[in-house]
């Protein structure tokens, strides 16, 4: 759907005329594709059921029209994982040389791990395709590659297009870029797009994820505000924003964009989750249950954030002293795609919070061995000692941690920091300040702010720290 699309007046009094008839029991005539824009914005508020209704609609008055059969295929892939269902309904079509038929297809292919394959294929549309459609074509499956980060195979296509003045093949050009890890050469093109094109909020929010990327988020939060200016509905710089806000610890305001994007998407999970993980940070522990209960009640069962909400509502138990009930959370995880081993911290996590110190430790010593002392899993290793009071463990595996990297990670130095200011170690406090605040001014203002005035910068810590140790 366009840029601004559902937010535009036309698109507005479709969905009225449309919601009128339901509520009085009437018949209304849109067409097929009116009806399938409708099923899309229920879809993109996280309401699949009323979608699927407005797609039933419009099959009723147009049986085997493309649009809605295309919203049910795509429902069925991938919210339901069902790509046999989708395929079947693909087939239905009518219209087989419909280029939305080609590329649901190829989608299809993608979805079930043979991306050679859907490359095949669509080299055979191609060559059925109209000379009239072959700049779109190519354009259409560049794009369907990108947005399953198939690098290689989406230039493969963009290298097909003579159109390369065009904004979409530019903006293509920055997502490759970016997919590579060429920032600055994703973010120069970003910007020429903006200044073509100063309202699309579509430029703003990839400037975004291009910029907080880098850990530029600053940059990233400003960009995610240009696109929320433009359009106060958008969900991705919504959640972007909170996110950021969320890593600096200002968990009050990161909660109120979380807010905005629930009421933006009632029906989707991840509003409820992040609402319920910045109210735990804030001890708010009855209304956080209460958040992340809501987003167990409404991921479906192929959600991909159903370990993060499984987690946290373990967390929040914990924390209400219900610790049999948190580790049931954590076995509902086992059969989920996820980093078991970071799960395994998890669990020891509770125990240790419990005073299960033995049973802690074999879950921490597994998850170590387990992963062979990956660096995010000593980390989380040593948090939790750390909350829990075991500051010199929790420093001694920092420590180790650093030297196995040869001291060049660029996260983790605020955690070693506040443990040698606990232990009252202030040379290296002092040296683990300066090195936390040049290679992590958002963890190191996580971690210490508490020690320095609200409103100072974490790159003003370590000349504060010395003037005042």
């Amino acid at each position: 759907m366009q840029d601004g699309y559902f937010d535009s007046s036309e698109f507005k009094d479709i969905l009225q005329r449309y919601e009128d008839a339901l509520e009085e029991g009437e018949d209304i005539i849109l067409d097929s594709e009116e009806l399938t824009s409708i099923a899309e914005y229920y879809q993109a508020q996280g309401d699949t059921a009323k979608g699927l209704a407005a797609a039933e609609y419009a099959l009723s008055l147009y049986a085997n029209a493309t649009a809605p059969l295309l919203f049910k295929a795509r429902v069925a892939l991938l919210q339901d994982n069902d790509a046999e269902k989708a395929l079947d309904l693909v087939e239905q079509i009518e219209d087989k040389s419909d280029l939305d038929y080609f590329y649901l297809k190829a989608e299809i292919m993608i979805v079930e791990n043979d991306t050679d394959a859907a490359d095949l294929y669509l080299d055979d549309c191609y060559d059925q395709v109209a000379d009239s459609d072959r700049a779109d074509f190519v354009l259409d499956a560049a794009t369907l590659f990108a947005d399953y980060e198939q690098t290689d195979l989406t230039e493969k296509w963009l290298l097909k297009s003579e159109e390369t003045t065009h904004p979409d093949y530019r903006e293509l050009q920055a997502r490759i870029h970016f997919m590579r890890g060429q920032y600055e050469k994703s973010e120069e093109i970003l910007n020429t797009l903006i200044d073509e094109s100063p309202y699309s909020a579509i430029y703003w929010d990839l400037l975004a994820t291009v910029q907080l990327a880098q850990q530029r988020h600053n940059d990233s939060m400003t960009s995610s505000e240009y696109a929320i200016a433009i359009n106060p509905n958008d969900d991705e710089a919504l959640l972007n924003k909170a996110y950021i806000l969320l890593q600096m610890s200002n968990f009050e305001e990161a909660l109120h964009y979380y807010e905005r994007y629930s009421e933006v998407c009632p029906k989707k999970e991840a509003g409820e989750l992040y609402q319920g993980e910045c109210l735990l940070n804030l001890d708010r522990l009855r209304e956080a249950s209460f958040h992340l209960l809501m987003a167990e009640k409404m991921a479906p069962k192929h959600s991909p954030y159903l370990t993060e909400i499984y987690q946290y509502l373990a967390l929040a138990l914990s924390k209400g002293g219900n610790t049999e009930e948190a580790l049931a959370y954590v076995d509902k995880t086992l059969d989920l795609p996820c980093d078991h081993n970071e799960m395994l911290v998890v669990r020891g996590h509770i125990l240790l919070s419990a005073g299960r110190t033995d049973e802690a430790t074999q879950c921490f010593s597994k998850a170590m061995k387990r992963s062979g002392g990956a660096n995010s899993v000593m980390m989380r290793i040593a948090m939790s000692l750390y909350d829990n009071n075991f500051i010199n463990m929790a420093y001694d595996i920092l420590c180790e941690m650093m030297e196995k990297n040869d001291h060049q990670l660029p996260y983790g130095y605020a955690y070693l920091a506040i443990c040698a200011y606990d232990l009252g170690k202030n040379d290296e406090y002092l040296r683990y300040l300066k090195t936390a605040v040049e290679r992590d001014p958002h963890e190191a203002k996580a971690v210490l702010g508490a020690l320095f005035p609200n409103d100072m910068p974490p790159e003003d810590y370590y000349h504060y720290a010395t003037q005042h140790s």
